[in-house]
């Protein structure tokens, strides 16, 4: 057998092609993993940013049990902190106002909360009605009658 220079002159070209090959497929699955890591991070964010939401409404319907004439209209009156400097960090909080309805049906409370984590935000918008939505004064007692529940997209 007699050994020639050329010898193993394809092995190199080989080799480059596969690690280029294997290289693409390491490239492809590393982008893949961290798409779904931030998708899954972007979900995790709205979600929590949905439970702060309805935490803020459930806060501002408290207030109105506690004091039917309650109102808060300012734009985000009111904020509540769930993590440390939540608002301040935009980092877990909700900021909630109350319009100065009157609870009838014609002219109901109206409860807007922003709930905020991070990049998610999400808001929810309550319509509460007391005493089944009477006007006659003396049927009134304050009581929370109805509520409708709105998650609002814009």
């Amino acid at each position: 057998m007699k050994i020639s220079k050329n010898d193993g002159i394809a092995t190199l070209p080989t080799v480059m092609v596969l690690g280029m090959m294997t290289l693409a497929v390491v490239v492809s699955i590393t982008s893949i993993a961290f798409n779904e890591l931030f998708i899954s991070q972007g979900l995790a964010q709205s979600s929590n940013a949905l439970f702060y939401a309805e935490g803020g409404a459930r806060d501002a319907l408290t207030r109105i049990v506690r004091k039917k004439n309650y109102t808060c209209s300012t734009t985000d009156c009111y904020s509540i902190d769930f993590v440390t400097n939540g608002c301040t960090n935009n980092s877990g909080c909700a900021k909630v106002s109350v319009s100065s309805g009157l609870g009838t049906t014609a002219n109901p409370k109206i409860i807007m909360s922003k709930g905020i984590m991070k990049a998610g935000m999400r808001r929810i918008q309550v319509s509460v009605i007391l005493d089944n939505g009477t006007t006659v004064a003396s049927s009134q007692n304050g009581e929370i009658t109805s509520t409708t529940w709105t998650e609002l997209t814009n």
